[in-house]
């Protein structure tokens, strides 16, 4: 492998890279065994996923037919619902001190705001990449990297020190304000304790309007300006440098959230299925919802996880069988133009295979899960797909009888000439037709009596 590097207008680098067929065979063989990976991996991952979402379906239906819904949250916990599955609605309330953000002195707007967070962005370089390839002739292959470089408002640090022109692109180390949230503790709903694990739930934050006379830290107060609502740290709001940082603050305030969950004490606990399978359930949502509401999204959370994880495994088992034969089309690009031919037909087939393998593991495993829905999900894919082959045999025989009836025909009393091809023109041959025989008729001579 040959590589070349270059400047380029505008603040580009350029990086080409020369491969010849043995490099590319060398790294396509070598791809065979994560191809070998992904492609084996893939099995297990829909199998468990399909099993994952069965349990977690039934542990739904389990804990659905447990919940009681309680008309007055504001009273007392009742210790006759201890260990009991409650859904409820009531209004969130700060149950501490106010909040403050102790390296600015920022107190939030209200002594009932449940989280103040902090947001901090700072001006630096990121690099973007474009990448372009073409084949040659031969099995080789041309790869060129466009490195370009643009100064952007980024909330967290970018490390410079991995760019392809790290010198000329230099970021700050650390960032002085990092973002941070300060949250009340404890939160109640109603007369509960609202779970700490559901504290990060809490995302109906609105921008705070902050004053430089807000901040009690003199030092930071000193530096700072004001810019639609942010605290601006630089020379010049309009001239932004790198490293100059931008800060800004949100709150969440009480608001009324729905929970379903297992009474412990004075809080509420995860609910757990009597086998142990499909995970914790402790539903949260802001505003007031039915139990069947809060199981019904749930359940579509639930939907929405299997079909990201069945499009990964599939993914996986793709990308495995390309990379398992990819070989054969680094090969192939001897010719640029077959290569490329060669690679289509190799992705059409692994896509081919991964969706017949897809679906027969995932009904397998629902066969193992609930063996009906199993046995039923297993004989439709299984019809589908011969479906599919007898309409690829129908459209292959229609084919083979359109080609028998292009062949030309030979009659009686006619001769086909076979015309092969040489270098030199010949004449035609024509069809000679054989003449009909001649028969003459002669009239009998009169008969003469007495001759």
């Amino acid at each position: 492998m040959d590589i070349e590097g270059g400047g380029g207008g505008g603040g580009a680098h350029t990086v080409t890279e020369h491969e010849n067929l043995g490099s590319r065979l060398q790294g396509a063989c070598a791809g065979i065994c994560v191809g070998l990976l992904l492609f084996l991996g893939s099995f297990p991952l829909l199998f468990w996923n399909e099993g994952r979402a069965v349990d977690r379906y039934d542990a739904l239906n389990e804990a659905k037919g447990q919940t009681f819904s309680i008309l007055d949250p504001t009273a007392p916990p009742d210790p006759a619902n201890e260990g009991k599955l409650l859904h409820f609605s009531a209004n969130t309330t700060n149950g501490g001190d106010a909040l403050i953000d102790a390296t600015f002195g920022i107190e939030s707007s209200s002594v009932e705001c449940l989280t103040l967070r902090r947001n901090a962005e700072m001006y630096q370089w990121i690099e973007r990449v474009e990448t372009t390839s073409k084949k040659k002739v031969g099995g080789g292959k041309t790869t060129t990297k466009t490195y370009t470089y643009h100064k952007e408002w980024v909330d967290g640090l970018i490390d410079s020190n991995m760019f392809q022109q790290s010198d000329n692109h230099v970021n700050p180390s650390s960032m002085e304000f990092e973002s941070m949230q300060v949250t009340a503790n404890p939160i109640s709903i109603g007369a509960y304790e609202l779970p700490r694990e559901l504290v990060h739930r809490i995302n109906w934050e609105t921008r705070m309007g902050v004053e430089i006379a807000d901040i009690s830290n003199e030092s930071i107060r000193k530096r700072a300006k004001i810019d639609n609502l942010e605290l601006y740290f630089g020379n010049s709001v309009f001239n932004p440098q790198i490293g100059d940082q931008t800060v800004s603050f949100a709150e969440a305030m009480p608001s009324v959230v729905t929970i379903v969950g297992v009474q412990s004490g004075n809080t509420l606990a995860p609910f757990v299925s009597q086998s142990g399978e499909g995970g914790k359930i402790l539903l949260f949502q802001q505003g007031t919802h039915s139990a069947k509401s809060m199981y019904e999204g749930a359940e579509g959370e639930n939907a929405v996880l299997t079909w990201v994880l069945r499009l990964v495994g599939f993914v996986a088992m793709t990308l495995g069988l390309y990379l398992i034969f990819q070989p054969v089309e680094v090969f192939a690009d001897i010719v640029p133009c077959v290569g490329s031919i060669v690679g289509c037909g190799i992705i059409f087939v692994s896509v081919l295979i991964s969706a017949i393998l897809s679906a027969i593991t995932i009904s397998f495993s629902w066969l193992v899960a609930h063996p009906t829905i199993g046995a039923i999900v297993l004989g439709v894919m299984f019809a589908v797909i011969g479906c599919c082959a007898f309409g690829v045999k129908q459209l292959e025989g229609r084919k083979g009888k359109e080609e028998d009836h292009s062949l030309p025909s030979t009659h009686p009393g006619r001769v086909a000439a076979e015309i092969l091809p040489t270098a030199d023109p010949i004449p035609i041959a024509k069809a000679v037709h054989a003449p009909e025989p001649t028969i003459l008729y002669t009239a009998p001579e009169p008969y003469v009596p007495g001759t």
